[in-house]
């Protein structure tokens, strides 16, 4: 019973390793219950049944289950699944597997893809439980948990946390049952215990400095993933006078604590007529990909009003986003849903990032040519107009000390440069650009940003524009519930910098309090007032900078993490080390049991016998003690050891004789005699065997598992 015990919370550990790939709070009844149940299922019926009928009771026993508490499927005959259950559970199984490969992990809470790990755990446990109360192997019924993990391993990769804790747990209870299959008494496994404990914390505390955990494959390189879905339709940038004109207008509710700007739209391509995004959306489970930086995390809850589109707002930037068909781009943070309607709700937890005045003094532009396009117009030809852009960006930053000190003076520049007037024309083309700047000094807030990215790209800072929204005003008194209106609209520029990433400047001057000084940005938060006030105080000498080159368009991709080799060695290291420390524990407990926790003296006197013939084995001698008497195998230990061996042997012998065969019995002194004459025989073995061919031996499988 201990042994199937120790099989389940092996199978159980191998299980939690799913803990990136499902939220722990969903993973943890999934498990227990596929890990306990089939256990006590196996202690029940295992010697009642022969093997093919525990096959289908367990079968059964795990339909009934996950039909009940996975997929609340009516049971039929009130408490068999019916054949609609049978068919949605191994239609999970089925196809858990490609979603999984095909989504950002982890998984949402209530996906149903969580069926995969209860299907896997109860097969393992069940298997497993059966090859402890049907076999005497020592390690064979650990073998049954390898699936498991290494599915969790493969799928975990993309996912949060890291399977090592798990990895070493498993190993530990792997030896854990080599312990308790072997010993006869409690003493042993008490005295094994302090060991195991150790080897495990070692493996937990140094698995994840190993170069292989620094820098895993992901097995999704090799799998063909779904193109990120593209989102075409009106440009959020297109819509800002719109919603300018209707300030009334009430798009969505925000509940949080933050006054953090909600972000809509990032629109990073620009053809000469309109900025649009290039974002591809893919489906995720909750988490979105973050990025490098210290944050302070911020939860908002939405409720969507009169917001068209399928952009989702969110404060930058989301690290989950948990909702009915919400997809991501995992570049930007942008939020899209599948089912955006009037009356859906979402949850967001961003993180808000915090930039130090030391970091962007010293930064210099990303090598990001794509973002720093200028296009032709729509004619083919080079526009004049981007002559013209060039000239005014160089007078804007003139006197600046480094690239971020060119995007604060731009910023500045533009906030008083022009007025923001909300009925001013829509439009950011080059022509629309150039009359704002040089003619008309009027616009809205999508002037004044499209003009910044422009007038960033003319001078080789990488830019793109962001439109989305002021957080509101509370309204009512409880909740902190926000309301977002057509009038809380916002767009803004962002320029990206090496090693730090995507830096916001906000163009816009203030509509309500233009009149201080001319330099009141719109929309502004705090830390953004503070990081272009650091960045225009500083009084460092200028640095060298080179504008980055680059053809247009081309957009350079980091390494991947890792190469499909360091899965191909990584993996085998594991089972190399598994085993070895298997092969060193495992002989040594088989012995100590037959030497002195043998059931009967003859039963201790017998051990020394076998433990003798699988020594001189080792020697080279072609014993093999069911084809020859014990004396025969005496005369050719004496023709390989020597005379030595020929007295122990013999007595050895006798006694094995007389304790399988004869009359009278063996008492407790003949087996501590019969164990020293091994002791002699064993030292005449290691002199004739060598290092090398005892080494060869210890690492047998036989020696192993036999």
């Amino acid at each position: 019973m201990a042994s199937v015990v120790v099989v389940a919370l092996l199978v159980a550990a191998a299980g939690l390793a799913f803990d990136g790939v499902f939220p722990m709070d969903a993973l943890l009844p999934v498990v227990a219950v596929a890990a306990g149940v089939p256990c006590v299922l196996s202690l029940l019926v295992s010697g009642r049944l022969p093997l093919w009928g525990v096959v289908p009771v367990q079968a059964l026993a795990w339909l009934t289950a996950v039909s009940a508490t996975l997929f609340r499927e009516e049971a039929w005959l009130g408490f068999l699944p019916g054949p609609a259950a049978v068919r949605t559970a191994l239609t999970g199984v089925r196809e858990a597997g490609g979603w999984l490969l095909t989504t950002i992990l982890p998984a949402a809470p209530g996906s149903t893809a969580i069926v995969l790990v209860s299907f896997l755990v109860w097969a393992a446990t069940a298997a497993g439980a059966e090859l402890a109360l049907r076999s005497r192997a020592v390690l064979l019924p650990a073998v049954a948990g390898l699936p498991v993990l290494g599915v969790a391993v493969v799928l975990g990769v993309a996912g949060a946390g890291s399977v090592v804790p798990y990895a070493a747990g498993f190993a530990g209870l792997a030896l854990l049952l080599a312990l308790v299959r072997s010993s006869r008494s409690a003493g042993t496994i008490a005295a094994g215990m302090p060991l195991l404990a150790g080897l495990v914390l070692v493996a937990a505390v140094a698995g994840p400095v190993l170069p292989m955990a620094g820098r895993p494959y992901d097995v999704r390189e090799l799998v063909e993933q779904p193109p990120p879905r593209p989102i075409r339709g009106v440009s959020a940038l297109d819509q800002v006078s719109a919603w300018l004109q209707n300030p009334q207008r009430e798009l969505f509710t925000v509940s949080t604590t933050s006054e953090a700007n909600l972000r809509l739209a990032v629109l990073d391509t620009f053809d000469g007529v309109s900025w649009t995004s290039n974002a591809g959306f893919v489906p995720t489970g909750g988490r979105v990909p973050g990025q490098p930086g210290e944050r302070d995390s911020v939860v908002q809850r939405f409720t969507v009003q009169k917001l068209p589109g399928p952009w989702l707002p969110a404060a930058d930037r989301p690290l989950l986003a948990t909702g009915p068909g919400i997809m991501v781009d995992p570049a930007t943070g942008m939020l899209a849903g599948t089912q955006t309607r009037e009356g859906l709700t979402y949850q967001v937890t961003s993180g808000i990032r915090r930039f130090t005045t030391e970091e962007l003094r010293g930064a210099t532009p990303a090598d990001d040519p794509a973002a720093r396009a200028l296009p032709d117009g729509p004619d083919g030809r080079t526009p004049p107009q981007r002559a013209r852009l060039g000239r005014i960006a160089r007078r804007a930053t003139e006197g600046a000390r480094s690239p971020t000190q060119q995007a604060a003076k731009l910023a500045a520049y533009l906030r008083k440069l022009a007025v923001n007037d909300v009925n001013a024309p829509p439009g950011h083309s080059y022509r629309s650009v150039e009359f704002f700047l040089t003619e008309s000094k009027r616009g809205t807030t999508e002037q004044f940003a499209a003009s910044f990215a422009l007038l960033a790209r003319s001078i080789g800072l990488p830019s793109r524009i962001v439109v989305g929204f002021r957080p509101g005003r509370v309204e009512g008194r409880g909740g902190g519930v926000r309301q977002v209106r057509g009038g809380d609209v916002l767009a803004w520029a962002e320029v990206e910098f090496k090693g730090i990433g995507w830096v916001p400047f906000y163009p816009t001057p203030s509509r309500t309090r233009a009149g201080e000084g001319g330099d009141v940005a719109e929309g502004a938060p705090k830390q953004a007032k503070e990081i272009e006030q650091a960045i225009n105080s500083d009084s460092s000498q200028p640095k060298p900078y080179k504008t980055p080159t680059g053809r247009v368009g081309q957009q350079q991709r980091p390494a991947p993490d890792g190469t499909p080799w360091t899965l191909v060695w990584a993996v085998p290291a594991v089972l190399l080390a598994f085993y070895l420390l298997a092969a060193g524990v495992v002989p040594f407990v088989r012995r100590t049991r037959r030497r002195r926790r043998g059931a009967s003296a003859a039963v201790r006197v017998m051990g020394a016998w076998r433990e003798t013939v699988s020594r001189m084995r080792a020697a080279g001698i072609p014993v093999a003690s069911g084809t020859l008497t014990a004396g025969e195998v005496a005369c050719l230990a004496e023709e390989t050891l020597g005379p030595g061996a020929r007295e122990p042997l013999t007595a050895l012998a006798d006694l094995a004789n007389l304790a399988a065969f004869g009359g009278a019995p063996v008492d407790g002194a003949d087996a501590e005699l019969a164990w020293r004459h091994h002791a002699t025989v064993d030292a005449l073995v290691r002199r004739r065997a060598g290092v090398g061919r005892r080494f060869v031996r210890r690492l047998s499988p036989v020696s192993l598992f036999g």
